[in-house]
């Protein structure tokens, strides 16, 4: 009995050792390499970072253009250097400057597979959820996410500190494509998901290319 009670805690260890580390009470943030980049058309330097094999900002983009529509949330130019511009999607497809690209859905997709994620991960309570909305916010794998809102179709600014929404050059069928960071004001981890995926309503408006989103750009 006694050998029989030895081999099932072996088993049981062996288990709890395979469960994702997701679970656990602290997640492990990567450690990731990091450098600068300089847009040359205004000499702005912006922090980029490694993450799986791609490079990508590490800051929301703040290039004003001399065509197209962008704003500045709640109309305070004080919001720039932190939250950068939210632009409209014309406007996001045309402000990369050169080596540098607005995200496919691809791109998004694969970032979220390199921080953890899976497909249907908001299923997923506590799980993987919760470790790539960790890792994208401050404090995380680098990519500091600011929950920096948006500017929606009727041009009002709103979800400062709960949301924010970043570009994709991907169309859906029902509208644009985009990646939503979810958090609340508590802090408390909400979701990282995007456009098709659970947040369907938001898809489905056909003008919300209309409305100012934040711009992430990955490097070519």
């Amino acid at each position: 009995m006694n050998n029989i009670n030895w081999m099932y805690q072996i088993v049981l260890i062996a288990i709890l050792s395979m469960l994702p580390s997701c679970y656990n009470n602290e997640i492990r943030f990567q450690t990731n390499e990091t450098g600068t980049f300089t847009d040359t058309r205004d000499g702005k330097i912006y922090k980029t970072i490694k993450i799986g094999e791609q490079w990508l900002m590490a800051e929301n983009l703040a290039y004003k253009p001399e065509q197209g529509n962008f704003w500045v949330y709640g109309n305070n130019s004080d919001n720039v250097p932190k939250y950068g511009y939210l632009y409209d999607w014309e406007t996001a497809k045309k402000v990369a400057p050169k080596g540098w690209h607005l995200p496919t859905e691809t791109d998004w997709k694969t970032l979220r597979k390199s921080l953890g994620g899976k497909s249907d991960m908001y299923k997923y309570l506590g799980g993987t959820m919760e470790v790539v909305y960790k890792q994208m916010t401050v404090g995380g794998s680098g990519f500091n996410a600011l929950l920096a809102g948006i500017r929606n179709e009727n041009g009002n600014f709103i979800l400062l500190d709960e949301r924010t929404d970043f570009w994709s050059s991907s169309a859906s069928n029902n509208g644009q494509f985009f990646y939503i960071v979810d958090g609340k004001k508590d802090g408390k981890p909400h979701s990282f998901l995007d456009s098709k995926e659970g947040i369907a309503s938001l898809a489905s408006e056909q003008d919300n290319a209309k409305g100012g989103k934040s711009v992430r750009l990955f490097k070519d």
